[in-house]
């Protein structure tokens, strides 16, 4: 027990110092382990053209939704290192993190094709299933939005967004 309880505020540090040396607070920065559970709400949309970028959804998610913690982009560089997807798989991006207090979070992409959509996807489950083992020992208390995300593809694009407001990010993303 003491061993899970250190290793869980090793944890916690660790994504602190990740979050304070590569978090910008731009919000016009554009930009893991897989139990093989399935989040709630993923879905897969028919193929159809979007009229907004994954940076103007994601800036709607943003300005959209009341979030209770302080969110800020992070890089292209950022991006492959926190989800594991290169920049070559996407056209545009942009991804909002929060701290440490909470689990809430933004990815939009617009894949280069169906193959890197889909791979994408299977990056934001993955992401989601390391932040459940992240916060399940130090806040469980988030466990909540992780285990109830947004998360949707529509041809080309996936939205994720983890926030109290499921509803409200639904509506935007469309």
């Amino acid at each position: 027990m003491k061993m899970k309880k250190i290793m869980s505020i090793a944890a916690a540090a660790v994504l602190a110092a990740v979050c304070m040396t590569s978090c910008g607070s731009s919000s016009d920065d554009s930009a893991a382990k897989d139990s093989g559970a399935e989040p709630a709400q993923a879905q897969q949309a028919a193929p159809e053209e979007q009229s907004a970028s994954a940076s103007d959804v994601a800036k709607k998610l943003f300005d959209g939704i009341t979030y209770t913690d302080s969110l800020n982009t992070i890089s292209a560089d950022m991006i492959e290192k926190v989800y594991k997807v290169p920049a070559t798989l996407y056209s545009d991006a942009a991804v909002y993190v929060g701290g440490v207090s909470t689990a809430e979070e933004i990815a939009c992409f617009d894949a280069v094709d169906e193959a890197a959509a889909t791979t994408i996807m299977e990056a934001c489950k993955a992401r989601i299933q390391a932040q459940i083992t992240a916060v399940e020992g130090y806040n469980p208390d988030e466990l909540t939005k992780l285990n109830d995300p947004v998360l949707v593809q529509k041809g080309n694009s996936v939205y994720m967004c983890l926030s109290n407001d499921n509803g409200a990010a639904k509506d935007i993303i469309g």
